[in-house]
């Protein structure tokens, strides 16, 4: 699989060295294809560098790792390209708690988008294990084709499985669950190496 990279930051690139290492081959859509850091970065998961429109068209699917804010303009920008997409929105609270406006953005341009990888920090994705046990991810979204394919990514870059929150109604709640993390890690002060798993009986 192509997968387009859209966000040169720590979510971004640990996700392309994942995915480059489990065999798929990575994009990297920016707004300055020849800028120097961008190329540099990209160098290390043997990426090829394109403008976001094209690194879109061209990838099978598309990881957003942006600020939450900027999503639902680019959505709009994109427009056409994103019909019919498999999208991973990995972003954060654009908008009031109870609200996902860069999701819907994504859905209203008619992208087959999962919000998912929000909710934890880099070094998860980095490495999910904890000692004998593996890290769960979670997802929403409402294409049932769309979440099957991101629960595989998940799974290749080393999670257990990839936890259905639900449908698009339940995306809400994945980005409020992403502050559950950022309390308990940053404000509660116990640290980035922390991670959820679901257990049952």
């Amino acid at each position: 699989m192509t997968i387009t990279i859209i966000g040169a930051g720590n979510i971004g690139g640990r996700l392309a060295e994942k995915w480059k290492a489990a065999g798929h081959s990575i994009l990297i859509g920016a707004r300055n294809p020849s800028d120097e850091e961008t190329l540099k970065w990209a160098a290390g998961s043997d990426a090829r560098v394109l403008s976001i429109a094209d690194a879109v068209q061209q990838g099978d699917a598309v990881l957003i790792a942006t600020p939450g804010k900027v999503v639902a303009e680019m959505a709009t920008r994109l427009g056409e390209a994103l019909r019919g997409k498999l999208v991973m929105d990995a972003t954060n609270m654009a908008g009031p708690p109870g609200t996902s406006l860069g999701f819907d953005a994504l859905r209203n341009a008619g992208a087959d988008a999962v919000k998912v990888f929000n909710c934890t920090g880099w070094e998860n994705l980095a490495d999910p294990r904890y000692g004998n046990e593996l890290a769960d991810m979670f997802m929403a979204g409402g294409s049932q084709e769309a979440k099957a394919n991101v629960r595989e990514l998940v799974k290749a870059i080393g999670f257990s499985d990839a936890i259905d929150m639900g449908g698009d109604d339940k995306v809400h709640l994945l980005e409020a669950f992403a502050l559950v993390w950022i309390d308990l890690a940053i404000m509660q002060k116990m640290g980035r190496g922390i991670a959820f798993k679901l257990m049952r009986r």
